[in-house]
């Protein structure tokens, strides 16, 4: 038995840069796993099963599967067991972090040894947050998810996750998103991360997505009012509908009392390190 954790992300910054001609969007991002998983094992089987702790429509672990299957010309199937943590369409990317666990494990059950570079346009092939999340480490980001470069975890000790229960679409945002580019903004944030200038970084971090998610589902609005009470600076992740707070290393903030005071659903995490 193969057993894979597969880690949610969070995006510490995400500035949309344009629409391209293949109907993609160009992004910039900022993205780091955390600590909070699914939990994947894989045993040998004579057809491609899944079964699940919960009822996910249009499960892309199957696809995963049989793509690989065909990729590699593999003749056995697998029984895939997944134990489902992550919220689904909190912008976490639970559904990437699964098809690329499912890559991992199916690599190790099938004896096929190949190293993750070489499975990275098959991730990518199959999501656009699919390839970060085969590696499973801090990283820039950039184009539809396709280019990458391994960054440093910045000091974060706890990341509080708002979670609702809105389903987000992502491809719904997009449609409905108006690019406002400004190509300095982002340039001026990356080189005070990597300046290791994390106090400034986190006070002029955005997500550009933020005022489409809200626009498109209102009732996430509400989650946006009580988190102003605290006087503090949130992030959406992703294009919602999970909101997140940190503490860092130095300044540990204890957010519970606050939080449940609001009468808000949370999770408390750590970056994955």
């Amino acid at each position: 038995m193969i057993k894979e954790k597969a880690y949610a992300k969070i995006n510490l910054t995400l500035d949309v840069v344009k629409k391209r001609s293949d109907g993609y969007h160009e992004l910039k991002m900022i993205m780091i796993p955390i600590e909070l998983h699914d939990e994947l094992t894989f045993e040998a089987h004579n057809e491609i099963i899944l079964k699940s702790n919960i009822e996910i429509e249009d499960n892309a672990i199957i696809k995963a599967a049989k793509k690989m299957q065909e990729t590699y010309h593999i003749q056995e199937g697998a029984k895939i067991t997944l134990e489902k943590h992550i919220p689904i369409g909190g912008g976490l990317a639970g559904g990437s972090a699964d098809i690329a666990a499912t890559l991992r494990g199916l690599n190790q059950l099938w004896n096929l040894n190949k190293p993750l570079e070489e499975l990275e346009d098959l991730a990518l092939s199959l999501g656009s947050d699919t390839l970060f999340c085969l590696y499973e480490k801090p990283a820039y980001v950039y184009g539809r998810g396709e280019g990458y470069l391994f960054i440093d975890m910045p000091p974060i000790e706890s990341v509080y996750l708002i979670t609702s229960d809105q389903h987000v679409s992502t491809a719904n945002i997009f449609k409905h998103h108006h690019v406002k580019h400004h190509p300095r903004q982002f340039d001026r944030l990356f080189r005070n991360y990597l300046n290791q200038k994390y106090t400034l970084f986190f006070k002029q971090t955005y997500n550009h997505l933020l005022k489409t998610t809200l626009k498109c589902y209102p009732n996430l609005k509400r989650t946006t009012h009580q988190l102003k009470k605290l006087k503090t600076k949130f992030m959406m992740t992703g294009s919602g509908a999970t909101f997140y707070l940190l503490t860092f290393k130095d300044n540990d903030v204890e957010y519970h009392e606050k939080l449940n005071n609001l009468g808000l659903v949370f999770l408390k995490t750590k970056p994955k390190i």
